[in-house]
């Protein structure tokens, strides 16, 4: 990866977290050190925020990206959520369809997509419920 993309990519990462941070009050950071199959963002409770910020995506590619999020947290025991932009639009959010029933379906067919906002909603409702 190049120094432009992963520049990019840094700046989404920060970008997202901000919006997060508040949206929702949590302290969410970028995780600056990351490895292989660690979430983008800390302080996202419950949560694997996996960021991605592209020219393009294709539904391809963020069937591929969420499949990324939802490996990452199943080794954390947290629930995916993919964090996506294209050049000159809006951040959107793909998280699981009936993670308010307590269940989880792991594959993207099982997903919603929608605003920040929104997943910002469900988010904070998740935690009320589990604390």
């Amino acid at each position: 990866m190049g120094l432009k993309s992963r520049t990019k990519g840094n700046v989404g990462e920060r970008e997202i977290a901000a919006l997060v941070r508040e949206l929702t009050g949590w302290d969410v950071k970028r995780r600056v050190r990351q490895h292989d199959g660690d979430a983008d963002l800390d302080g996202v409770p419950g949560w694997c925020a996996e960021v991605k910020r592209y020219a393009t995506a294709t539904r391809g590619d963020i069937r591929e990206w969420y499949a990324q999020a939802a490996r990452q947290a199943t080794a954390e025991s947290k629930l995916p959520v993919l964090f996506y932009r294209r050049d000159r639009d809006e951040w959107r959010a793909v998280w699981p369809l009936a993670v308010q029933h307590g269940c989880m379906w792991s594959g993207y067919e099982w997903t919603c997509e929608g605003s920040i906002e929104a997943w910002a909603a469900v988010a904070a409702d998740c935690e009320v419920k589990h604390d």
